[in-house]
């Protein structure tokens, strides 16, 4: 995987996150059917792999 293509990776990452937050904030009555802390687990994750993808040392592009 080159450097372009896990950033590419990660912005879309990026927006999907902005976008469940914006739709999170005008759907308070929706949840997830399982614990808080499963759901800040997959957080945290998200969280990781999107950093991950932005400052991932890949082949450069050539």
């Amino acid at each position: 995987m080159t450097k372009k293509l896990s950033r590419i990776i990660a912005v879309l990452m990026l927006v999907l996150a902005i976008a469940f937050v914006v739709y999170a904030l005008n759907h308070p009555e929706a949840g997830f059917p399982w614990n808080n802390s499963i759901t800040y687990a997959l957080y945290i994750a998200w969280l990781v792999v999107m950093i991950f993808l932005f400052i991932a040392p890949f082949k450069s592009d050539q």
